[in-house]
């Protein structure tokens, strides 16, 4: 297992603090959400960290938002997706055009699994609590909107049929995947546990830990065989990193060239 922590240099220990309610409140307050609002969506959702492996109930009566993380979200058709922080789950045609009651057949969610490739922090409100905040707060609607809207254009760039090379399908959705407006403190190091021992992670890397390259393959639709090819080809190429024989890598993605990845999930080839 691959885990990075960050370390303060004056105090040289791991940092221990509990980051789940400063993690969303930091992440309301990055889309400009107002101060009253926030604090009222605190006190109503369940915020709750996330280890890897932990499976997020999904059903008609929840929508859940993906604050920090990585996870894979699979249908009852067997389509499988893999989502980033922002991600908004569940049924929001429920919420925002008041459809129905929580016993209709054939809603959106019904019997979708959630698991967290990597840790991670979930923000949940049931629908019917969703679509009061709604009517009461017009930038809350924006909000959830913006976040809708955001997972369809994700859908179409992402996830839709692609004649475009399997590097290039990867290569989108590493992209999409990487945090690349992470935030951190300015004096931290970061170092990343193997199997072979501690290593430091370069400063201002762009690190991805969670998706195995079968989720990679699910989510795509690729063969196993072709995503292999392709990340190697990546790493050989010196946009991911190439790490040390011996060094596990299946669930660890270090960006070595993120212009040239994004050029890569840009083209049409």
């Amino acid at each position: 297992m691959t885990d990075i922590i960050e370390v303060h240099e004056a105090a040289g220990v791991p940092r221990m603090r509990s980051w789940t309610y400063d993690s969303a409140n930091s992440y309301l307050k990055s889309l400009g959400l107002p101060p009253h609002l926030i604090d009222f969506l605190m006190s109503v959702a369940r915020v709750e960290s996330r280890q890897r492996g932990d499976v997020l109930a999904y059903g008609q009566e929840w929508i859940h938002i993906i604050v920090h993380g990585v996870i894979k979200e699979t249908t009852p058709h067997g389509t499988t997706r893999l989502w980033r922080k922002g991600a908004i789950l569940g049924d929001i045609s429920r919420v925002m055009l008041r459809r129905g009651n929580a016993d209709e057949s054939g809603s959106r969610g019904s019997g979708t699994h959630i698991t967290f490739l990597s840790s991670g922090l979930s923000l949940s409100l049931t629908t019917r609590t969703l679509a009061l905040l709604i009517e009461r707060e017009p930038a809350l609607a924006l909000f959830v909107a913006q976040l809708t809207n955001d997972r369809a254009q994700t859908v179409e760039s992402v996830y839709a049929v692609s004649k475009a090379d399997p590097i290039v399908r990867v290569a989108r959705l590493l992209r999409y995947l990487v945090p690349f407006s992470r935030r951190r403190e300015r004096d931290g190091t970061r170092f990343r546990w193997t199997r072979t021992g501690v290593h430091a992670v370069p400063e201002d890397a762009l690190t991805l830990t969670g998706p195995s390259q079968a989720d990679i393959s699910d989510a795509l639709g690729l063969g196993r065989t072709t995503v292999e090819k392709a990340i190697a080809l990546l790493r050989a190429e010196g946009i991911l990193a190439a790490l040390p024989p011996g060094t596990r890598s299946n669930r660890y993605y270090q960006i070595m060239d993120y212009t040239r990845l994004t050029s890569l999930a840009r083209s049409e080839s």
